[in-house]
């Protein structure tokens, strides 16, 4: 969902924000490298750099996304139930998308802010 200079996943995540986005659309191999190393860290594994590829969650082209996304068990749920973000869904708040939220706090906030609007603007 586009807002702005803004485009929220799924989950409520800002992916303008993010490392894999910005790498992308700047064709930057040191943001790859940067953002690889921060997420290797983050999450205790090991990212190639050369997989940071992506523009954005909302995204339905594969090879425009990074890898994780693709996999996203909280991006998988929101398309097969037919949402463009959880902020629709009757389980707002659920383990999957609260799970995000513990790493970006204003994730929560974007979604609560889409639900708090009328449902035609949605």
């Amino acid at each position: 969902m586009t807002n702005q200079n803004k485009i929220i996943a799924k989950c409520g995540l800002d992916c303008v924000k993010c490392g894999a986005y910005q790498a992308t659309i700047h064709n930057s191999d040191e943001l790859r490298k940067k953002t690889a190393d921060e997420w290797s860290k983050m999450f205790g594994g090991v990212i190639d750099w050369k997989t940071i590829n992506c523009l954005g969650c909302q995204q339905n082209d594969k090879a425009k996304l990074f890898s994780h996304c693709m996999v996203c068990g909280v991006r998988t749920c929101a398309l097969e139930k037919g949402y463009a973000t959880c902020a629709e869904c009757k389980d707002f708040g659920c383990e999957k998308v609260s799970a995000i939220w513990k790493y970006d706090e204003n994730a929560k906030k974007s979604l609560e802010a889409l639900r708090s609007r009328p449902k035609s603007t949605i």
